[in-house]
């Protein structure tokens, strides 16, 4: 055993050729290390999110790597006594300089092990660790530069749209609340509305809306709840006009694409909770119509109801005979008479919802019939500018119905 152990040299233990076949197993060991993560990653790490992995995560590999061939450069020089010599050019007892090979043996040893280990749980929860480091980056960044890097909002899309529905993509979707809400709170000086906009269109949004992105009733919600968070704090604060228009337009467009998205896909609840928050948001009337009017399309009767009623809500509240009504109160009147129009032509039971909704509205004017005329025919040029000529032939249709005469 000593003759194996020793390579003939029982006296002097750990000889050079010792020392030469330890460094020897040792880059063979390490070639293996190195060689089963790899195996790993090919296998468990879906292809879209390989190279954002090895960008937030991968560095740890080359650390390791780095730190291993040091280790095997020493014994690689203490294996010829020619070359170097601790024993003898630092004077040093034998013992110790024993226990010092050992110990850089044992941490070759040691450190392959916590490596292959780590990358094996690793590739656990890999979404979330990605999600968490992406989001990480980006507040680091900011409090840095003021603003974000490119390559920090397109990991945020690529996860967006490559996720799976559930558990994982809600995790993804924390983060990107995190990241706004870090976005909203930072003094008024350094805060970019148009920043955190990119934000919910290309990473909050997009994971509910692109075609081919994975997505259940519970991502829907949540994203809704990260839009609705967003208009509230930005009121909350008081922001510049211009500011809260910009991010208005885009929270009311995302509602509605979300809206449409879950009418497509049969999920009532989801589509109610766009509707019932996008018409809590200033100025989207348009937004609302265009869902409604999709709903009617595809036959989804119950969304078109819903988004007519909460139109209704906001005419009757602005419109009375004599008012002068403001441009956006218009707008919401016109919407809201293009959806009744259109319900009107669907005849029976939905041609009397339609009317008992005139009826809380157009024949409150009572005499005024003028007034009544000018907004029907107001109504008309709108969707004439839009070329929405169905539109425009069901609210003549409706007026001809109305006032015959």
């Amino acid at each position: 055993m000593a003759i194996i152990l020793l390579f003939n040299d029982p006296d002097r233990f750990l000889g050079d050729e010792w020392l030469a076949s330890a460094v020897s197993i040792a880059i063979t060991y390490i070639v293996f290390i190195m060689g089963v993560p790899a195996l790993i990653f090919q296998t468990f790490i879906p292809d879209a999110l390989r190279n954002i992995y090895n960008e937030k995560l991968g560095v740890r590999g080359s650390r390791f790597l780095l730190l291993q061939i040091i280790l095997i450069l020493f014994l690689f020089l203490q294996s010829n006594h020619l070359i170097y010599d601790l024993e003898h050019q630092y004077d040093m007892p034998e013992w110790f300089v024993t226990l010092f090979v050992i110990g850089i043996i044992a941490a070759i040893l040691y450190l392959g092990y916590r490596y292959l280990l780590h990358n094996f749980y690793s590739t656990r929860n890999i979404e979330q660790q990605l999600s968490e480091k992406i989001a990480d980056d980006a507040i680091h960044y900011f409090a840095e530069h003021k603003k974000l890097g490119k390559k920090d909002l397109e990991d945020l899309g690529l996860l967006a749209r490559e996720l799976p529905a559930g558990r994982v993509k809600n995790i993804f979707l924390e983060q990107c609340e995190r990241l706004v809400e870090y976005l909203l709170n930072v003094p008024n000086k350094d805060r970019d509305t148009k920043l955190i906009g990119e934000i919910l269109e290309n990473a909050v949004c997009l994971s509910a809306t692109y075609d081919g992105a994975q997505v259940n009733n519970e991502n829907m919600r949540k994203v809704l709840d990260i839009l609705i968070l967003t208009y509230s704090h930005t009121h909350r604060n008081g922001m510049r006009e211009a500011s809260t228009s910009y991010l208005n337009t885009t929270i009311g467009n995302c509602m509605k694409e979300i809206g449409i998205k879950a009418m497509l896909k049969n999920d009532l609840p989801s589509v109610m909770d766009a509707v019932e928050k996008l018409s809590a948001i200033e100025s989207t009337s348009r937004e609302m119509f265009v869902l409604g009017n999709e709903a009617l399309q595809h036959g989804h009767v119950q969304t078109t109801v819903a988004v007519v009623r909460k139109l209704g809500g906001k005419v009757r509240h602005n419109t009375a005979p004599g008012d002068t009504l403001s441009y956006d109160d218009k707008r919401t009147y016109y919407f809201w008479l293009g959806l009744v129009a259109k319900i009107y032509q669907l005849r029976g039971s939905a041609q009397n919802f339609a009317e008992r909704q005139l009826q809380n509205v157009v024949l409150r004017f009572g005499d005024h019939r003028d007034e009544v005329h000018a907004l029907f025919e107001e109504t008309r040029r709108h969707f004439y500018h839009l070329a929405d000529f169905a539109t425009i032939d069901a609210v003549r249709e409706l007026e001809e119905v109305l006032f015959p005469e």
